[in-house]
């Protein structure tokens, strides 16, 4: 398989004898860089056990580490896995949900699929051993055990829930452990709120299919499904959940159908050159959204699965502002994604259903439902063929590093979500700049109408950013009350305090605030979180990122303008 070119980044000023050799010691400016997107942080993953050929599946996909994620390694597997979510619990140990079915019934067998939850007593890589059923107390009369898109989230008051949907209801399931035994809290309600979702034929019409939850950091919850839409609950875990009205940077060839809410853009083409040069229709193909906060943004991965390609968005607060990052993956690179340290690369046809697995607020694993080859067609019953989870190093930590705004990951939250009435929400702050002091941050963006919307309670303060002292309002939303005055190009640690209880932050370039100093805050809705805790379903709290020292300020400033590199 072949590994993905790099792009080539701007051209950069130039800059004469020991200058240019100065600039060049500085972060973000030196030669030769490239831009990366979500897809080369995949990391060689270590091996569980040996790998072996007396397995399942085609050549391609042998000799393979077994032990790795959860698989049935008979001849021919026993079961199909699929979905998975790993969570660690508190003694160490670690624990997968997923969903299985038995090969006698032939792929398209996932139609009655069964939640099991698998259990890896000292490491995260595997192996699992499969426990049994999850639960025995779900939504399907006929059938407890029955479930589909099976994930699995760490709450802030230290319990779990455990959800799954699309062949059944969207159900939540609560416990104290990751053991169980399981509370069926009962079906999830997700309004439309007014919002245009109309979904185009042939594709899925149900709004409870590949559902992903996050939990953001003010404490509120967000999903996204199948087809891009997202909803928030501010009223608790099982909502209801109000879909909201994206906006988006995409150009204006690629924006969503007015009839439909959906943050996906509508791609002309794959960015991958491998890929197929005539593309799925987004909005009836495309699937498998993944949601989480890292590096003080809201990030989804989604993918067209017949064409077998993923990518990656960002938003600052979840809501507004998505952002298309780029390829996140794409199984034909197989080297750059299915490597083990041993050399071995394993050529898996499909990789669908993304998930996290979260420390210290960071990626540093992701998971992937794989077949060897085409699961739509491909595996009849009986076959030699097959599916499995598998677990895949990822550095998240150099990840948030180059795309946080926040500052290697360390911001707090934008735009936090608080309860509004029948008038609608205020507009989001922008994301924070860093540096020394200029220009004076901009209002928060536009409030969306309806009732039940959500009020922005601030950005994340960057460094070098003073006290916030004015600003213009948000079009659209409530008026703001701190904007972003520089102060000068003062050193800050982990950013000076904003008055209406916005989060602090640790640096990082702006995006919708100033492009130095803080950013500007808008009144109301729930206060902001001090310290950048994710709201990722792991629920940890990133690092703190390191302030700009001054001396590498003034001598940017004494050096006059320089490109400095622009994150995405």
């Amino acid at each position: 398989m072949h590994r993905r070119s790099p792009v080539s980044s701007a051209t950069r000023p130039r800059f004469a004898g020991a200058l240019v050799a100065v600039i060049l010691l500085l972060p973000g400016v030196a030669a030769g860089q490239t831009k990366k997107t979500f897809i080369d942080y995949f990391q060689p993953t270590p091996t569980a056990c040996a790998v072996t050929s007396q397995t399942w599946g085609v050549s391609g996909v042998l000799p393979r580490d077994t032990c790795n994620g959860i698989e049935s390694t008979k001849i021919p597997p026993a079961y199909y896995y699929w979905d998975g979510k790993i969570l660690r619990a508190a003694d160490g140990k670690y624990h997968l949900f997923a969903d299985r079915w038995p090969n006698s019934a032939g792929f398209g067998g996932w139609v009655n699929s069964q939640t099991i939850h698998a259990v890896s007593a000292t490491a995260l890589l595997g192996p699992y051993i499969d426990m049994g059923y999850a639960f025995d107390n779900g939504p399907n009369a006929q059938d407890p055990h029955k479930g589909h898109n099976a994930s699995a989230c760490a709450l802030p008051d230290g319990t779990y829930c455990l959800y799954v949907n699309e062949i059944v209801p969207f159900t939540m399931f609560t416990a104290s452990s990751l053991d169980g035994p399981w509370t069926n809290k009962g079906h999830v309600q997700i309004q439309t709120n007014g919002v245009p979702v109309n979904f185009p034929a042939p594709g899925d019409t149900n709004m409870e299919s590949n559902v992903s939850l996050v939990v953001r950091p003010d404490g509120n919850f967000e999903i996204i499904q199948r087809h891009g839409v997202i909803a928030l609950s501010t009223t608790g875990l099982m909502g209801p959940y109000k879909v909201q009205q994206p906006t988006n940077t995409y150009p204006s060839s690629e924006q969503p159908p007015a009839n439909l809410a959906s943050i996906y853009p509508n791609r002309q083409k794959h960015l991958d050159p491998m890929a197929p040069s005539t593309l799925e229709s987004t909005y009836v193909l495309a699937e498998d959204p993944l949601i989480w906060y890292s590096g003080g943004q809201y990030h989804v991965l989604y993918d067209y699965p017949d064409d077998r390609v993923g990518y990656h968005l960002t938003s600052p607060d979840g809501i507004h502002d998505w952002t298309d990052q780029g390829l996140a993956y794409d199984p034909r690179m197989a080297k750059q994604l299915f490597s083990t340290s041993d050399g071995t690369v394993d050529n898996w046809f499909k990789m669908e259903r993304p998930g996290v697995i979260m420390e210290n607020g960071h990626i540093t694993h992701m998971t992937f439902a794989v077949s060897d080859v085409d699961k739509n067609n491909q595996i009849p019953a009986g076959s030699n063929h097959g599916s499995k989870v598998v677990v895949m190093a990822f550095d998240g930590v150099a990840f948030d590093a180059d795309t946080g705004i926040g500052g290697n990951g360390g911001g707090g939250a934008g735009g936090s979500a608080g309860a509004t009435g029948a008038g609608g929400s205020a507009g989001h702050a922008g994301a924070s700049g860093s540096g020394g002091g200029g220009a004076t941050g901009t209002g928060g963006s536009g409030g969306l109408r309806g009732s039940g919307g959500v009020t922005a309670t601030g950005g994340s303060h960057g460094s070098g950013g003073g006290t916030a002292t004015g600003g213009a309002p948000g079009s659209g939303g409530a008026p703001a009350t701190g904007g972003a005055t520089g102060s000068g190009g003062t050193e800050a640690s982990g950013g000076a305090t904003v008055s209406s209880g916005g989060a602090t932050g640790s640096g990082g370039r702006g995006t919708g605030g100033s492009a130095s100093g803080g950013s500007p805050v808008l009144t109301g809705g729930a206060p902001g979180v001090t310290g950048g805790s994710t709201a990722g379903c792991s629920c940890d709290t990133p690092s703190r990122g390191t302030a700009t020292g001054p001396g590498v300020l003034l001598l940017a400033a004494g050096l006059g303008a320089f490109a400095r590199r622009r994150r995405r």
